[in-house]
């Protein structure tokens, strides 16, 4: 298959219909888990698959980092290609410290589209897809949600901490 340039507002639309897709999708699938229990088991089944999903993706960007043969460090996170680069607004906060990232986003797709829905809580579930994300990743790593849109705040602060004895190479 030939590949084709792409602008960076085209790629930023098609990164956009596929968050608008992915956040119906877990509209949908809660909605259905919710007709079939109460919310506390609906709690429970959610935050166990956020939890081995986020898990997964962490697992997945260490793969990445590995093969590509460098070390398990916060700074090479970005090497493990989690996310779109284009769709979400975003930008870095400096912490001044080599073992604390954080950065703020003012949009989020999933976050307007759960708010459009009247479906911040089960939206803010989702989230948690982060702390599991930086776990799986490494056991050392902790992720924090300062801010976020779906409680409320007028943007996302996400803040991932590391012990730098948890990080395996230097």
């Amino acid at each position: 298959m030939e590949k084709e340039n792409m602008d960076v507002q085209q790629a930023k639309n098609d990164v956009l219909i596929m968050a608008d897709r992915l956040s119906s999708l877990y509209y949908f699938m809660v909605k259905s888990i919710l007709q079939e229990n109460d919310e506390e088991t609906t709690e429970r089944i959610v935050r166990r698959a956020i939890e081995e999903y986020g898990l997964d993706c962490g697992r997945r960007a260490r793969k990445k980092v590995t093969e590509l043969g460098e070390p398990i460090t916060l700074q090479n996170y970005r090497l493990g290609k989690d996310l779109p680069s284009v769709g979400w607004e975003k930008k870095k906060i400096d912490t001044g410290s080599e073992n604390v990232k954080a950065s703020e986003v003012s949009y989020c797709p999933f976050a307007q589209h759960w708010k459009e829905l009247g479906f911040e809580k089960w939206g803010r579930m989702y989230c948690y897809v982060d702390q599991a994300k930086y776990r799986g990743y490494c056991d050392g790593m902790t992720c924090y949600h300062d801010k976020n849109l779906l409680d409320g705040d007028d943007c996302c602060i996400v803040r991932i901490v590391t012990e730098p004895s948890a990080e395996e190479e230097k």
